[in-house]
């Protein structure tokens, strides 16, 4: 919670940053909140996010800052995040910082394809080889106040040295998402 308060602090002072969005998503074995400034707009963005395993109670919280942008009708993002991983055993806990890429497209009016993929190698991070965060689904937004998606979930890491590899989020999810 001290990590989500500091990002929306910090989201303050970006003057691209315009709007505060708020999502749920919700898997089988899995709950992702996440509250942010400037994630549906071009310019700067920054959020805070905690997902946990409801099933075996691994989780990740962090911060993620990045910019937006427009590539034809394809909506573009780049961001790093700084995330403490929980895994299942007290010795697989630590920090990752990984880097990634996100694109919404449109298909039809008010309905969108979205995915992103975000990476962390050995060197970002004090727990894992190697770190991974997929996400892609599919959007529909019926009013500009609200955004509803489907989904499917992958966050995965190889442990470093007597660590165990860790799936802390795989699978199909729905969600929702308010912009004010």
């Amino acid at each position: 919670m001290l990590t989500l308060t500091s990002a929306l602090l910090v989201a303050a002072a970006i003057p691209a940053a315009n709007a505060v969005d708020g999502s749920l998503n919700v898997g089988k074995n899995f709950t992702d909140l996440t509250v942010g400034m400037g994630q549906e707009s071009e310019g700067l963005y920054i959020n805070g996010n905690w997902i946990k395993n409801n099933e075996n109670g691994r989780e990740k919280t962090g911060a993620e800052a990045g910019l937006n942008m427009k590539a034809g009708a394809v909506d573009v993002s780049v961001g790093i995040q700084a995330d403490y991983v929980k895994g299942a055993a007290g010795s697989s806990e630590g920090v990752v910082f990984p880097v990634g890429v996100g694109v919404t497209i449109p298909v039809i009016s008010q309905v969108g394809l979205y995915g992103s993929m975000y990476t962390a190698p050995r060197q970002m991070s004090n727990t894992s080889k190697s770190y991974l965060d997929a996400d892609a689904g599919v959007s529909w937004k019926p009013i500009d106040l609200v955004m509803l998606k489907a989904g499917y979930r992958y966050i995965g890491m190889d442990g470093k040295g007597t660590r165990e590899n860790q799936r802390l989020v795989e699978g199909p999810y729905i969600g929702g998402q308010v912009n004010f």
